[in-house]
């Protein structure tokens, strides 16, 4: 009889798993984020990338996996989110780790200069909502969000309950392949039309708020202890707009100063892309889309340049002629970069 029913409890431990994951699925909101990280994630697995790209926004929009593959033959994903901290970061890559046979990765470094414990509540979920439950997960959300917020984080079902009103059939029927042939980039049209304010080249460094600096230890760590090759950027951005922000380092000119110090100490390379505006062709006031973010013309001028840094320091093989990647020349056509190619 015991044996019975611990059977039977079994059984219902399991059918209860099923169907608390698929009411997860069904009401967690369905975004571009969502629909990249399963894709990138889950989909695509093996030897699929050669370079993958983590950070926020600042990489989403920055570089484009279609602009590597049609100039260089570099197949590539971007795993950025909005928001996304530098905690996440690190545990998104364990994630990528997991699928995906020791890539070049790329972290933008834009994050570093927050200052609050924990990122934006929204911003967090953009990742940590589209994980697969594991003990990485479980990590990230111990590490990477206040304690009142763990259930949720563990069980979405509890925060989006109340979506019940607006589901729709997509909500049901989502997906994910969609929008695959981006590989996780999108960059937006608009032209700033501001002049740079901030000044780059300032010397002198300063410290690093200490959660921030303590998982770039992490990512390092990491780097060496599963032998994937580690590259730091700083994607072009004005350093004046983060000036009224409470939970920012004052001075992020000087915060990049104090990386390049600790990339050099630890032999990884970092590209501080705002001390190369005229290596790079780019005009402020028609490459940006805002004073954060890169246009898909600033987008594409940049991931052309870190193309060729990628080619010229590291044994990557161009896939363009292998007919395995004929779908990437597909995925190339429907791309940001190949509509304004055509222009």
């Amino acid at each position: 009889m015991l044996r019975k029913g611990i059977i039977k409890g079994f059984i219902f431990l399991i059918l209860l798993l099923i169907v608390v994951s698929t009411l997860n699925s069904i009401f967690i909101i369905k975004t571009g984020h969502r629909s990249k990280l399963i894709e990138g994630l889950y989909k695509h697995t093996g030897n699929a990338y050669d370079v993958v790209l983590m950070g926020s926004s600042h990489m989403n929009g920055g570089i484009d996996p279609n602009v590597l593959w049609h100039q260089e033959g570099i197949t590539s994903f971007n795993y950025a989110t909005g928001g996304q901290p530098i905690d996440v970061t690190y545990y998104l890559i364990k994630e990528v780790l997991k699928n995906h046979n020791k890539p070049i990765v790329v972290v933008d470094l834009y994050y570093l200069g927050l200052r609050d414990e924990y990122g934006d509540e929204g911003y967090v979920r953009n990742a940590l909502d589209n994980l697969r439950l594991s003990k990485n997960k479980l990590d990230a959300v111990i590490n990477c969000t206040p304690r009142r917020d763990w259930e949720s984080y563990l069980i979405p079902i509890i925060k989006y309950h109340d979506r019940w009103k607006e589901l729709t059939v997509r909500d049901f029927l989502y997906d994910t392949s969609e929008s695959y042939f981006a590989k996780g980039f999108d960059a937006g049209t608009d032209k700033y039309g501001k002049d740079i304010i901030s000044e780059a080249s300032t010397t002198g460094t300063i410290d690093l708020p200490p959660k921030t600096e303590e998982y770039l230890t992490k990512i390092i760590d990491l780097s060496r202890e599963i032998g994937f090759k580690l590259i730091f950027i700083n994607i072009p951005y004005d350093y004046n707009s983060t000036s009224g922000s409470t939970n920012w380092v004052k001075e992020p000119a000087k915060m990049f100063n104090r990386v390049a110090e600790i990339a050099e100490d630890n032999d990884i390379p970092f590209i501080n892309y705002n001390d190369k505006l005229d290596e790079l062709g780019f005009d402020f006031k028609s490459d940006m889309n805002n004073s954060s973010h890169l246009n898909i013309w600033g987008a594409n001028k940049m991931t052309v340049k870190f193309g060729e840094f990628l080619k010229e320091n590291y044994d990557l093989i161009d896939h363009r002629s292998d007919e395995k990647y004929a779908q990437w020349n597909i995925d190339y056509r429907h791309s940001q970069a190949a509509s304004i190619s055509d222009k």
